[in-house]
């Protein structure tokens, strides 16, 4: 006799149909878990992003056109981008909220304010009798944490710059924050002495004026975080290729300001101008994205390494 052995079902032979697998969700998925909860958060948050404005909710939308190529970037970049600025850190290093707490503080800050600014604006706006104080106030709230947000995110990568940057650097770097400021100034004078439109209150109207004025304060205080990641160009205890990406953005921001300022007066802007449609789109949202990504190669990391966001641990030995 003959010893026999039973046929190993299988999913085929049985009729059935095997999941479908997504090639690299798995590593995906390990890639995402291994990051520090603060990342995984805001992540998370982009996703929460990306589908309340795809649905319109609270007054937002994707403003994304099948017929405008543009838009497919425009409409997550650089918003997205900024929400997840305090995962593109924290992926980077994630010791990050220890070892270098302004630049956590400030990319939350950032981040909290893409995210909330236009859906609480939404939100809020709903009164009939007076449709505008509210959503005006969040609105110039809005701006002012914003500008904490560019200003911690200075003060804590001046921490990390060398104490004698080169002269190529500083030059640059007042080059490009002066930039910034001019057309701070002009547009904050501009709003002074330049009648607002009338929107039939005078309070309503007065209110408008003020929040176009509150704007310099958060222009000025990415102004000083422009020059405070130039005169970090060259820094060897940082990756080169962080740096100098965030360099050459922030020229490009700086050239976008000054164009976009004194150049209708120039070239008049009349519909859909390729100059001004160009311009807008490399000093807008491509410099601002550039600007983000360089935090994720390390703009902020100064340990010289790039520690691992994963982290394994081996079996003992028995």
């Amino acid at each position: 006799m003959t010893d026999t052995k039973p046929a190993v079902a299988t999913a085929e032979g049985l009729g059935v149909v095997e999941p479908l697998r997504i090639p690299g969700a798995a590593a995906a998925r390990r890639a995402f878990l291994g990051l520090p909860p603060v990342a995984r958060l805001f992540i998370g948050l982009a996703g929460v992003d990306v589908v309340v404005r795809g649905l319109g909710l609270f007054g937002t939308g994707l403003f994304l056109f099948l017929d405008n190529p543009l838009t497919w970037f425009s409409a997550f970049f650089p918003h997205d981008a900024l929400i997840l600025l305090p995962a593109l850190i924290l992926a980077r290093r994630p010791n990050a909220i220890e070892a270098t707490p302004l630049v956590m503080r400030g990319a939350i800050a950032v981040a909290l304010v893409e995210l909330l600014n236009t859906p609480l604006r939404g939100i809020v706006s709903g009164n009939p009798l007076d449709p505008i104080v509210t959503p005006t106030i969040v609105s110039i709230v809005a701006i002012l944490f914003l500008a904490g947000g560019w200003y911690w995110l200075a003060l804590g990568l001046r921490a990390l710059n060398p104490m004698r940057p080169a002269d190529s650097s500083v030059g640059l770097a007042n080059l490009v924050s002066g930039a910034l400021v001019i057309t701070a100034l002009t547009s904050f004078v501009t709003t002074l002495f330049v009648p607002a439109p009338d929107v039939g209150n005078p309070s309503w109207t007065a209110l408008f004026q003020l929040n176009s004025a509150m704007l310099v304060v958060q222009s000025l205080a990415f102004a000083y975080l422009a020059r405070v990641v130039i005169l970090g160009t060259g820094d060897p205890a940082r990756p080169t290729v962080a740096t100098n990406l965030a360099a050459g953005s922030l020229v490009l921001v700086a050239i976008g300001a000054i164009l976009l300022t004194i150049g209708p007066l120039l070239v008049p802007v009349t519909g859909d101008n390729a100059i001004w449609v160009v311009l807008g789109w490399l000093t807008g949202p491509v410099a601002m994205t550039a600007f983000v990504a360089s935090f994720g190669l390390g703009l902020a990391d100064a340990s010289g390494t790039i520690e691992p966001a994963v982290h394994t641990q081996q079996p003992a030995p028995a």
